[in-house]
């Protein structure tokens, strides 16, 4: 309330004549979201320090690096139905708009895409431990 009366005070003798309340209104909201946008938000204190998290296990790099060469098998189109569906989380009909083409059509492409991707190579890695007998 201060900064807008503080605003306000040097022209309050043009103001005066018209209608002061509404003027008076739209400083203070006008300064409250000049303020709002202004602060910065970004890191708020805290007792103790946020999880650090793990580094990364040489595993999981390969498995990135597995993926990624799978996605660079498929064929162009097919490849942006899957990043589109499945990284960006479009829907159907998003993907569709995107790619400017039918829902059914982003369905059998990735269909198709997701058939080559079971049976890539790169991805049929199997982990230790699994599927063996004692």
């Amino acid at each position: 309330m201060q900064t807008t009366y503080a605003k306000v005070w040097p022209h309050w003798s043009r103001i005066v004549d018209g209608d002061p309340e509404a003027y008076v209104r739209r400083v203070m909201i006008n300064t409250y979201l000049s303020w709002w946008r202004r602060k910065w938000r970004g890191e708020t204190p805290t007792e103790e320090l946020p999880d650090e998290g793990r580094p990364a296990e040489h595993g999981q790099i390969d498995e990135r690096t597995g993926l990624m060469a799978a996605l660079g098998r498929l064929p162009p189109r097919q490849r942006a139905v899957i990043v589109l569906r499945f990284l960006e989380d479009l829907s159907e009909a998003e993907t569709a708009d995107v790619l400017n083409c039918s829902v059914g059509n982003v369905k059998s492409q990735a269909s198709r895409a997701l058939r080559k991707l079971r049976i890539d190579p790169a991805l049929l890695d199997p982990r230790p431990g699994e599927g063996e007998s004692p």
